[in-house]
């Protein structure tokens, strides 16, 4: 399953661990476990955490590190949970000596030597996790654990995803072994703070629901300053609508600025229908039920609403045929 993947490791002096922009808790609990690995394995080698984006709960986990374009040139880079080379946190991964994708996406663009893919596995840090297990024969170091627990508990949320598997809860047994304090860890990486409340009613509120049953909400950047917000803390919120039976589809639309351009980064969800291939068409991609689209206008994120809709009616129409 890791065919060469310790012998890579094992013979580079120098490891460069990448993950994807704007990062989650598993692009960065899988960067932080495997990095902190390696320190505690290999002491001679020299190895960094790389990324520009600071992502959710970022005082939860540690800087990441400042490494020179020479330092990359003569490296192994380890990219994780990036599914598209653009979405990589640091382009500077594609000069490096050797680059391994390991990823729980699915395939999309192949931008690598080797690449280690299960998207069957619910997150990334699940298959570092394996990855762990193969070679250590005893519990890992807490930190380590704590650090792969965090992005498995997020990307399944609180293990209640359709791609939840025994193996996934097989693993989080694994990582308990080390002692970990699961209350504390949930509440944590899900406690929200009164701002993110009173922001959460907000969109409740203020969500637009189609008949199709879908439904959606623009966060512009003056409504994040008003309730004081930052554009990662507003994405996180696209699980307020995820516990409504009524919604087959629910989508949040981020509004950002770069040098006086602004646009829209979304978030797609769905219980059935697929809408990854929907992403892929406006700069974005990921899994069947849960995807994101890239540097979209206001009539590109109506465009991919409408395009979700007639895939719940098509959804409905086959069910009755």
């Amino acid at each position: 399953m890791f065919d060469g993947l310790l012998h890579e490791i094992e013979k580079a002096p120098v490891i460069c661990v990448f993950r994807h922009l704007i990062p989650d808790a598993d692009a960065l609990g899988s960067q932080w476990g495997l990095v902190s690995w390696l320190r505690m394995t290999y002491p001679s080698k020299k190895v960094y955490a790389l990324g520009k984006h600071v992502g959710v709960k970022p005082e939860m986990f540690p800087s990441p590190d400042a490494v020179r374009d020479e330092t990359i040139k003569e490296s192994l880079a380890i990219v994780l949970d990036t599914a598209n080379a653009k979405r990589v946190d640091d382009q500077r991964y594609s000069s490096a000596r050797m680059i391994i994708q390991i990823d729980h996406h699915p395939l999309h663009e192949i931008y690598s030597q080797k690449q280690y893919i299960f998207d069957h596995r619910a997150a990334t840090c699940e298959i570092i996790a394996e990855f762990l297990e193969s070679v250590v024969v005893k519990p890992l170091p807490k930190p380590i654990a704590e650090y792969l627990y965090m992005g498995l508990l997020t990307d399944t949320l609180k293990f209640s995803t359709n791609n939840t598997s025994a193996h996934t809860l097989q693993i989080a047994a694994y990582l308990a072994q080390s002692d970990l304090n699961f209350s504390r860890l949930n509440e944590e990486m899900f406690s929200v703070s009164s701002k993110e409340y009173r922001f959460s009613n907000y969109l409740r509120t203020h969500a637009v629901i189609e008949p199709c049953g879908l439904a959606y909400s623009f966060v512009t950047i003056e409504m994040m300053q008003e309730y004081g917000v930052s554009a990662n803390d507003a994405k996180e919120r696209i699980t307020d609508f995820g516990g409504v039976r009524d919604f087959e589809v629910w989508a949040l639309f981020i509004e950002h600025n770069e040098e006086g351009h602004r646009f829209f980064n979304g978030s797609l969800r769905s219980k059935n229908v697929a809408v990854n291939d929907i992403a892929h068409r406006y700069r974005g991609g990921g899994h069947r039920n849960a995807a994101a689209v890239k540097g979209c206008s206001r009539e590109e994120a109506l465009l991919i609403i409408e395009e979700c809709c007639l895939r719940i009616k098509e959804a409905k129409h086959n069910d009755t045929v």
